[in-house]
C-alpha cells in the first residue's frame, strides 16, 4: 500500500500503515527508518500511550486500507539542517460515519509544544478530511483544562458547542459548510 503523505509549510504528516504501526511498537529503529525521522526519547506524545498505539495497529490489522482514517505522524522538516523529527501525532477515529462526521485528535512532544505546529497539522488534517465528499463534519473533543488544545481548534476554525460525549469533556465542531464559506481559510 502506498503512504499517504501531507506537506505543510513545516511539516510531513505520514498516514499511518499497518507496517508503520506494527514497528512502533516492536522495533523502534525500524520505525525511525520508515518514517525517515530522528524519533525522540521523549516519544509518545501524552494521551497516546500502548494502549492507543494497539488500538490503531488493531484497525489497520482490520482494515489496512482505511490507512488515513487513523494515526498521522507529524515529522518536523528543518529547512536549515535538513534534519526529520517526529514531533507528534493525531488523525481520526475511523471513517465518516453515516451522517458525515469524524472525529480528529492530536497531540505533540512537549518540547514541540506552542510553536504552532498542532494548528498546521490539524489545518492539513482536516482539508484532507473534506476532500473526501462524504464528510460532512469535523469534530473534537477535549478537556476543559487543556488551554492549548482548545486553541489549536480555535486557530483551526472549529466552533465551541459545549458537552462532549463523556461528562467532563467539552466538543468543537467544523462543519463543511463553514469550511467552503471561507470561514477556515
Amino acid at each position: 500500500m502506498t503512504k499517504i503523505k501531507l506537506t505543510t509549510k513545516n511539516l510531513e504528516l505520514i498516514a499511518s500503515t499497518l507496517e508503520i504501526a506494527q514497528v512502533e511498537i516492536s522495533d523502534k529503529s525500524k520505525f525511525s527508518e520508515l518514517l525517515n525521522a530522528f524519533v525522540p526519547s521523549t516519544w509518545p506524545p501524552e494521551f497516546n500511550d500502548h494502549e492507543t498505539m494497539l488500538f490503531f495497529l488493531h484497525k489497520l490489522q482490520e482494515a489496512p486500507e482505511h490507512s488515513g482514517w487513523w494515526c498521522w505522524y507529524f515529522v518536523l522538516n528543518d529547512v536549515v539542517t535538513d534534519a526529520r523529527t517526529l514531533i507528534g501525532n493525531g488523525g481520526f477515529k475511523g471513517k465518516p460515519t453515516s451522517d458525515g462526521t469524524v472525529e480528529i485528535g492530536y497531540s505533540v512532544l512537549q518540547e514541540f509544544q506552542n510553536l504552532g505546529y498542532a494548528t498546521e497539522a490539524i489545518k492539513a488534517l482536516v482539508c484532507w478530511a473534506f476532500d473526501h465528499p462524504e464528510v460532512q463534519q469535523v469534530i473534537a473533543e477535549t478537556l476543559p483544562e487543556l488551554k492549548a488544545s482548545q486553541r489549536v481548534l480555535e486557530k483551526s476554525q472549529f466552533t465551541y458547542v459545549g458537552q462532549g460525549s463523556e461528562e467532563g469533556i467539552i466538543r468543537y465542531e467544523l462543519s463543511r459548510s463553514h469550511m467552503n464559506s471561507g470561514a477556515a481559510k
